[in-house]
C-alpha cells in the first residue's frame, strides 16, 4: 500500500502542472473563425442630396447569389421582406436596412452577388471579392483585405459600405 501513494502523488503533480499550464489559455471557438460578413447599409439620408432610401424602397430589396463570377448561374435568392422565413442576410435596425452575407470569393470560390432594389430602380453588382487574412491573435484572425467590385468600382468593405441611389 505505501507504494501506491508515491505513484498517486506523481500523477496528481503532473495533472496539477498540466492544469496550471492551461489555466491561462483562452479557448477558441470555431464560430470565431468563419468568413467575415460583407456588410452594406442602405443610406437613409433622403434630405440633403436625396440619395438615401425610404423604408419601403429598402424592404423591396433582394440578393441573388450566383455560382460564377459572371452573373450567369443564379444559385439562390433572399428577399428583405421575407427574412423571418430564411437566413438573416437583411437586418433593419434603428431605421436603417443592412445587408450582410458571408464573404467568400477568389479563384477557389468565384461567387458573385446582385443586390436589386426594385422600388428604387437600383442594382448593385458585387463581384471579384478579395479576402485576405493576416496572422492570428487571441483566437481571431486579422483581416488584411476585404474588397470587391461594386458596379465596377473597387470598394474596401472592411468597415462596411453605404449604398446610395446615385
Amino acid at each position: 500500500m505505501p507504494k501506491t501513494y508515491p505513484r498517486l502523488w506523481h500523477v496528481a503533480l503532473a495533472l496539477g502542472l498540466v492544469a496550471a499550464g492551461t489555466g491561462c489559455r483562452k479557448d477558441c471557438y470555431l464560430a470565431e473563425t468563419g468568413p467575415p460578413q460583407f456588410g452594406m447599409a442602405f443610406s437613409t439620408d433622403t434630405l440633403g442630396a436625396g440619395a438615401g432610401f425610404r423604408k419601403a424602397e429598402a424592404f423591396s430589396a433582394y440578393l441573388v447569389r450566383y455560382r460564377g463570377a459572371d452573373f450567369s448561374q443564379p444559385q439562390d435568392t433572399l428577399w428583405a421582406k421575407n427574412q423571418r422565413l430564411g437566413p438573416n442576410v437583411f437586418y433593419y435596425v434603428d431605421r436603417t436596412m443592412f445587408c450582410n452575407f458571408p464573404a467568400v470569393g477568389g479563384a477557389a470560390d468565384p461567387r458573385s452577388y446582385r443586390l436589386e432594389v426594385p422600388a428604387a430602380r437600383q442594382r448593385y453588382d458585387i463581384s471579384n471579392i478579395v479576402l485576405e487574412y493576416g496572422g492570428t491573435t487571441d483566437c481571431s484572425r486579422t483581416l488584411n483585405r476585404l474588397d470587391a467590385l461594386i458596379n465596377g468600382q473597387r470598394v474596401d468593405a472592411r468597415r462596411g459600405y453605404t449604398l446610395t441611389k446615385l
